[in-house]
This record gives structure tokens, C-alpha cells and sequence, in this order.
């Protein structure tokens, strides 16, 4: 279980932030403050693995903060949730190595996005890695995005149905696709519903002279960061 801190200084806020935190598995509120005094207090006493962030706290700054955590060398990931959207601070909270960084409102589906990337990508202490590993940790690329595959997708079909939409010079139907890829129509589609609401393909409608309309599936640009994504 990752145990998580909250700052925030508005208690509305807060508390649907703290909604938002119980909906996500894998997480803790271990503790919460509305001042950045009450705040470092709590940090100290409880060690959690994430710190959620606010920048406007009352009349004191929650960089300030991030930036006294980082001089001390706490062993604590920030995720900055904000209103503040400046270069300056986005810059700064990137300087002191933020996990990720949400500007108020957002969407529960960004907030979980967060949270489950954070997870993802976490590092184990005790690991130790190759030249490799820590090329693809700092070059993430697609790994910025983190999937939650639905009951029925396995990452192994994903990838054989992403792949050959990627490799098609044109665009494809379904009976294409299950050709290539040997998966019933059945299945297929639930495979294509998921890339088209994370908006990896793109669809077409083609009306023949005589029968039903004809679907067409075509990958989009981002299509292939999927085969480098994080997965949970």
C-alpha cells in the first residue's frame, strides 16, 4: 500500500480530492494539512511515500515547501495539484522533480491517470539497474502514459491487434483484422472499442452500393507509444 499525504489549504478541495484518492486501489491518506506549518509537522511524523501538493497555501507558497524537502533529503515524490499554471512554477516544480503535476479542476480520470503512472514507474529501492533500464526510466516516452486494460484485453492480443493496424499501409476492417491477428470477431471488438476510446485508431464509415455500411480502423500517430506504455 502507497501511503499518501495531502496539503491543501481549502477543506472543500480537499476532501474531494480525498474522495478521489479512495477510488483509486493501491493507495493510503495516511495524513493531511491546511498549512504548510501543520503540513511539514505531519511529514515528519509519518513518513508517507507521496505527497499531494497544493502551490497557494493561505499566504505561503507550497513550493517553498517542495523545495525544503528536497534540501533535506526526504525520500518523498510530490505530485503538485494546483491552480497555478506559469511557466515560473511549472519550471520550478519540474526543477525539483515532481512525479506529475495537475492543474485544478481536473478530471478524476487524470487524477487516477496520475496516480497509477506514479505506481508504474516507482523505483524499488532495493533494485539495481542496467544501462538499459535507466535509458528507458529517464527517456520515458510512451511510458508517460500508464493503461488499466479492461477484463477480457490481455497485453499480449493489444499489442498483436495494435501492431498490425500499425503495420497496415491502408486502412483495415474488422475480418482484416481478425485475419491477421487469428481472434474471433467477438473478441476483436472488444479490443477496438478500447484503442478507439484511448484514441489510438481511427474509424471510418464506408456505405457500400448494396449490404450494410462497412467499418474501417486505421492507427493513429500515438498508436505505437502504446507499445511502450506502462501497464497495471
Amino acid at each position: 500500500m502507497i501511503k499518501v499525504a495531502m496539503i491543501e489549504d481549502d477543506i472543500d478541495v480537499s476532501r474531494f480530492h480525498r474522495l478521489f484518492l479512495n477510488k483509486v486501489d493501491g493507495f493510503e491518506l495516511i495524513c493531511e494539512a491546511h498549512s504548510l506549518e501543520e503540513g511539514l509537522t505531519k511529514l515528519q511524523q509519518n513518513q508517507p511515500d507521496l505527497l499531494l501538493l497544493d502551490v497557494y497555501i493561505g499566504s505561503n507558497n507550497g513550493l517553498d515547501l517542495l523545495k525544503q524537502i528536497r534540501a533535506e533529503g526526504k525520500n518523498i515524490d510530490v505530485i503538485l495539484i494546483t491552480s497555478a499554471n506559469d511557466a515560473h512554477t511549472v519550471q520550478t516544480g519540474h526543477r525539483f522533480g515532481v512525479v506529475d503535476y495537475l492543474i485544478k479542476p481536473f478530471s478524476f480520470s487524470r487524477f487516477q491517470e496520475a496516480l497509477n503512472r506514479y505506481r508504474a514507474n516507482r523505483l524499488d529501492s532495493r533494485q539495481i539497474f542496467s544501462q538499459q533500464e535507466i535509458d528507458r526510466l529517464l527517456h520515458k516516452g510512451g511510458q508517460n502514459k500508464v493503461y488499466t486494460l479492461p477484463k477480457g484485453i490481455t497485453k499480449v492480443t493489444a499489442f498483436r491487434v495494435i501492431r498490425s493496424l500499425i503495420e497496415a499501409p491502408d486502412w483495415l476492417t474488422a475480418a482484416d483484422l481478425s485475419n491477421r491477428c487469428e481472434i474471433s470477431h467477438v473478441s476483436l471488438r472488444k479490443y477496438l472499442r478500447f484503442f478507439e476510446e484511448e484514441k489510438l485508431i481511427e474509424t471510418e464509415l464506408v456505405y457500400q452500393i448494396s449490404g450494410r455500411p462497412l467499418q474501417k480502423y486505421k492507427a493513429t500517430k500515438d498508436a505505437p507509444l502504446f507499445l511502450e506504455a506502462g501497464f497495471i
